[in-house]
């Protein structure tokens, strides 16, 4: 964890791009239509290649049965898909919470922005930990660098994998609570002697739009005509045993590979102290070390002795008993505790890794749906529990859709009369383009709703 807080330290920049960025994206997916509009009117107003640009080139092409040009239509069209979805009235509030009701899922929201963004983050800090870990084994006999930049990709990878895999095992257990919830309804039926029918959905398919039509049947058969399940509607726990197995070889195999870097870098340390010692300089020979008969050639035989009381009286008579074998068994206890306190650490950190991934699991397992179109219809509420609310909600949309849409036909209309002047065409042409009051985006809405 301190390498990887190191690296983030010596990366600012590039770490409040990658913070930034996370942000952005999960505001992408949690408001996707509002992204997606709006990016409809930027192509549209886009300067010289938008699509008002282009389409007001297009003034000969016009629809005879509708009494419209082709360029007026695109543009309505593009914008009737976005106020089509936002064209609701009290039936529909019905109809959504009703559907949300018949498959258990009222009350249950998709998964929010922040929670979105934590798993990002999550999901980052996975990646630097794996490429901590993966470094050097990636691509063996390659630079550094180069293994770097293949760890990171692998890292990545696996963090990505994982996310998806524990979302959908969350999804896979919420959805066998369902399936357990119709099957000890239909006990309870069978059991109260009021079971008249087959542990099966209706032939007809229920959608949200002809929810009522099941209202005869028993709470568990509606539940059970909005999910998909097997034919034997049992539970199955096939991604569960995938995503587990996968946890637990990724989380074996890195706390394995951290304990052999560990055992690689004390061979590394004992390695580097004992080519330092032997790679340093010696006026006495090949042998790098003074021994006493060359400290007798060249002072005499009684230096041998002057030297060793010195040494005694400046630090003690232990200097001369000193061994090399008392050196080697402290470095050995230091390795151990080293060795030991650093597989404790990564038993730690296999534990946090198990834990992201069961909290991973938990999110799947408490946001999202498992039903049909129960997402659909989700949005389609709104979250708002009244009517009123629901209904004035949609009003706006609806208004601030067709205001937006005029805006933009009326300024294509501009933009072809402007054409239509400047290259000279037919007298026809030039009065359809002119009379255009009854070319609105409301009385477009008249036709494409017939």
């Amino acid at each position: 964890m301190e390498e990887i807080l190191a690296y983030l330290m010596l990366h600012k920049i590039e770490t409040l791009l990658v913070g930034f960025a996370i942000i952005v994206l999960a505001f992408v997916i949690t408001h996707w239509q509002e992204v997606k509009f709006w990016w409809l009117n930027f192509t549209y107003n886009f300067p010289f290649i938008g699509k008002i640009a282009t389409l007001s080139r297009d003034i000969e092409g016009f629809d005879e049965n509708h009494k419209w040009f082709y360029s007026e239509e695109r543009l309505c069209r593009d914008y009737y898909n976005f106020y089509e979805k936002v064209d609701k009235d009290s039936e529909s509030f019905d109809e959504a919470k009703a559907y949300l009701h018949a498959a258990g899922e009222l009350g249950r929201k998709p998964t929010p922005t922040l929670i979105w963004i934590m798993i990002f983050v999550l999901v980052i800090v996975e990646a630097f930990g794996f490429a901590y870990v993966l470094a050097g084994f990636t691509i063996p006999g390659a630079s550094e660098a180069t293994q770097q930049k293949g760890a990171v990709g692998v890292a990545a990878m696996l963090a990505v994998l994982l996310v998806w895999l524990t979302h959908m095992t969350g999804q896979e257990l919420h959805k066998n609570t369902l399936i357990k919830k119709i099957r000890r309804w239909y006990k309870n039926d069978n059991a109260g002697g009021s079971n008249w029918r087959d542990l099966k959905p209706d032939e007809q398919l229920i959608s949200i739009d002809n929810t009522f039509d099941d209202e005869k049947s028993p709470n568990y058969i509606r539940m059970l005509n909005r999910i998909d399940i097997n034919d034997k509607v049992k539970t199955t726990y096939t991604k569960t045993i995938l995503t587990l197995l996968f946890i637990g070889i990724v989380a074996i195999g890195a706390t394995y590979i951290r304990d052999q870097v560990l055992k690689q870098e004390i061979a590394s340390s004992h390695e580097s102290a004992i080519n330092i010692f032997n790679e340093g300089a010696s006026p006495f020979g090949e042998s790098d070390t003074a021994t006493d008969d060359d400290i007798g050639a060249l002072f005499g035989d009684t230096a041998v002795d002057d030297v060793k009381e010195d040494l005694g009286s400046l630090f003690g008579d232990a200097v001369k008993t000193e061994t090399p074998s008392k050196a080697s068994n402290n470095s050995s206890v230091i390795d151990e505790t080293n060795l030991k306190g650093g597989e404790a650490t990564f038993m730690i950190l296999g534990l946090m890794f198990v834990f992201i991934q069961i909290l991973g699991i938990f999110f799947g397992m408490h946001w999202d749906f498992a039903g049909r179109e129960s997402k659909e219809a989700y949005e389609c509420l709104r979250g708002f529990s009244t009517k009123k609310a629901f209904l004035s909600f949609y009003e706006n949309a609806k208004t601030h859709i067709a205001r937006t849409a005029q805006k933009q036909l009326q300024k294509l209309q501009h933009a072809m009369n402007i054409i239509n002047d400047n290259s000279g065409t037919d007298a026809e042409t030039t009065s359809l383009l002119r009379n255009n009051k009854d070319r609105t985006f409301k009385q477009y809405l008249t036709f494409e709703d017939k």
